[in-house]
């Protein structure tokens, strides 16, 4: 292969590597916030799962990726709502709750995209969103379009992953957040309520 191409095949691989990985990076952030404020949610795998699948059949009935998106968005906080009644709310053990919804997010969104879309969904067509180019910076050599020639939501991620590093290290919030999962007693002598940051902090 020549060097042309080689760099092609790379670049590329470095665009779809971004886009994909950016689902996980979402969830990631989300998960890094509710730890910081002092709960393990492992059951952010069956958030994700259950977001996919009404983002899917949002996007399927209205034609609107975007439709898809807040559907999928919606569905995630739903389940995260769910994990946060039982692990903070009635103080169930987290990981016993996380991992439960997870084992039934699997079942629960298998059966409803069988039902939906058939045993291998191969019919199934969805709107997608189409990438936005940033002048100037998508014609950088390798990486321009792999970081700047994505969807809104790839930016999304840039831009959550600043400010999450902004809410922890400069603002009162993080603080807040902050002491909510390292030191609770101390919070709560201070005023503040953990029980509702942690929920807070959960379903975001």
């Amino acid at each position: 292969m020549s060097e042309a191409g080689s760099l092609a095949v790379l670049t590329a691989f470095l665009e779809a590597t971004v886009r994909i990985a950016t689902p996980l990076g979402l969830a990631a952030i989300g998960e890094t916030v509710a730890e910081r404020s002092g709960v393990i949610n492992i059951g952010v795998e069956g958030a994700m799962l259950c977001g996919a699948l009404a983002s899917a059949m949002a996007a399927h009935a209205t034609g609107s990726p975007w439709a898809g998106l807040a559907a999928g968005c919606l569905a995630g906080a739903a389940v995260a709502a769910i994990f946060a009644v039982f692990a903070i709310g009635l103080g169930a053990d987290q990981i016993v709750v996380g991992t439960a919804i997870t084992l039934g997010a699997i079942g629960v969104t298998g059966a409803v995209y069988r039902a939906a879309f058939g045993a291998t969904g191969v019919a199934l067509s969805l709107p997608t969103l189409m990438p936005i180019e940033v002048p100037g910076f998508a014609a950088l050599p390798v990486i321009g379009t792999a970081l700047f020639h994505q969807p809104a939501p790839t930016y999304l991620l840039f831009g959550a992953t600043a400010a999450t590093w902004l809410l922890f290290g400069r603002t009162q919030l993080g603080l807040a957040l902050r002491a909510a999962g390292e030191a609770p007693a101390a919070a709560r002598a201070v005023g503040l309520n953990v029980s509702r940051l942690r929920l807070g902090a959960t379903v975001f």
